[in-house]
């Protein structure tokens, strides 16, 4: 076996083991209650458990996790939890159709005239 060959099967197993502990921390009961962890206390966390990573780093292996909808800086959301920049906010369907209705049944009267 070369050198290059052993320190590739190193560098997999480390990587696995680090999203292995990503996921283990992001299923911690206080953490799906919030729907959220600051990456920094994640990139703590990580840390006490030997795995010393930057930020750009850190960010990168929890989106390869599959674990959170959106990762930066500052925090990470789980999935099932919608980023801060989604609108959410609905236009009331009613009013829509509606609208909708009123307009075809006038083409259709003109089109009859």
């Amino acid at each position: 076996m070369l050198i290059n060959e052993v320190i590739q099967k190193v560098n997999e197993s480390y990587y696995e083991d680090l999203i292995v502990a990503i996921q283990d921390e992001l299923s911690k009961g206080e953490v799906q209650q919030n729907g959220e962890m600051d990456t920094e206390e994640l990139q703590m966390r990580l840390s006490q458990l030997n795995f010393d990573l930057d930020i750009e780093d850190l960010i990168k292996a929890v989106e390869d996790s599959g674990f959170a909808s959106s990762q930066d800086s500052d925090v990470i959301k789980l999935k099932g939890e919608l980023p801060a920049d989604i609108n959410t906010d609905v236009e009331d369907p009613s009013d829509r159709v509606g609208d909708l209705a009123g307009n075809q049944a006038m083409k259709d009267i003109k089109a009859e005239l």
